[in-house]
């Protein structure tokens, strides 16, 4: 188990717990030597690689037992500037972009991008029940 300062994570003002980097390791040593520290508040770091989020982001975690108190992000780390070719492109050729930002779930980047149009343009009364269904 290796520990080092993280910048992602709370200043020594505000942090009272370690921050933990486990590097090869096995978590339930990890777990156990927190155990025998009787120490309640633990800092995770989840990502870039862990697989529930298959690279996309890091969270860094702060836990007290089993309890999530506070969660900082860091994002980008699948950046392929999507945003600048969109620049480029009119509002009904960018929704092919849109859908390439996750390729895990790329319906719902699509649909956060139709519905911010249709703010913008002023049309989400004009909006066919039917379209905002499907």
């Amino acid at each position: 188990m290796t520990t080092y300062s993280d910048p992602y994570a709370s200043s020594r003002e505000t942090t009272e717990g370690t921050v933990f980097s486990v590097t090869g390791g096995d978590w339930d040593s990890l777990v156990s030597e927190i155990g025998e520290s009787k120490e309640e508040r633990i800092i995770v770091n989840m990502g870039p690689q862990h697989p529930s989020t298959h690279g996309v982001l890091r969270l860094v975690l702060e836990l007290e037992g089993e309890t999530v108190t506070e969660v900082r992000t860091g994002i980008g780390y699948l950046h392929t500037g999507i945003e600048k070719n969109i620049e480029f492109r009119n509002w009904t050729q960018a929704v092919t972009f849109a859908t390439r930002m996750d390729y895990l779930a790329p319906i719902f980047n699509e649909t956060a991008y139709c519905l911010a149009v249709e703010k913008l343009l002023g049309i989400t009364n004009d909006v066919p029940e039917r379209a905002s269904v499907i």
